[in-house]
């Protein structure tokens, strides 16, 4: 039995191309080749490449639902070109949601994938840290008035306490029936 070789005809070595982005997430890989990624405050994001599939997780004990959460990432990437759908899928779990990446493109769809996830992620970061900064503020004006915003005790009385609060005031034979219940 011969046995056939073929060798490729001789193409000089491309040239290497600069590197034109840089990114920076928090990755972990599994054995199964599987990538992690763990840069999201609730979700949990897992790239299987073997399947070309990006699965969304909620991280547990997050006590918010993440629906939202995670189509807006989902929409996000389907916004960039890189995923197929724009309607992602239920997965095999509860609360995972997944939807495909093409496999083969002009690029590298991996690289891709994980460049746009990192331009998401500093989206997110700016949006959120906005929000943080309100909460923030509001909480301290709550919490730590300034003088203009504060009273000292006793010099505005209470509202029942005024004419326009016990002209307000309801009827309390209509208020409390039976065994004390508010109706």
């Amino acid at each position: 039995m011969p046995i056939k070789i073929k060798i490729p005809p001789f193409t000089p070595e491309e040239e290497k191309k600069p590197i034109q982005a840089s990114v920076s997430l928090k990755i972990s890989k599994t054995l199964g080749g599987n990538i992690l990624i763990n840069d999201h405050k609730y979700l949990d994001i897992v790239i299987s490449p073997a399947e070309n599939k990006i699965l969304t997780m909620p991280k547990p004990y997050v006590e918010k639902d993440v629906f939202e959460l995670q189509r807006d990432f989902m929409y996000d990437l389907f916004k960039g070109g890189v995923t197929n759908r724009m309607v992602p899928e239920g997965g095999m779990g509860f609360g995972i949601v997944e939807t495909t990446y093409p496999k083969e493109a002009e690029v590298d769809t991996l690289q891709s994938l994980l460049f746009r996830i990192s331009e998401y992620f500093q989206h997110l970061d700016e949006s959120s840290r906005t929000g943080e900064e309100y909460d923030k503020f509001i909480e301290d004006r709550f919490v730590d008035p300034n003088e203009e915003d504060s009273t000292r005790y006793g010099e505005i009385p209470q509202y029942e306490d005024t004419p326009a609060g016990r002209e307000n005031h309801a009827d309390s034979t209509y208020t409390f029936a039976g065994y004390g219940y508010y109706y």
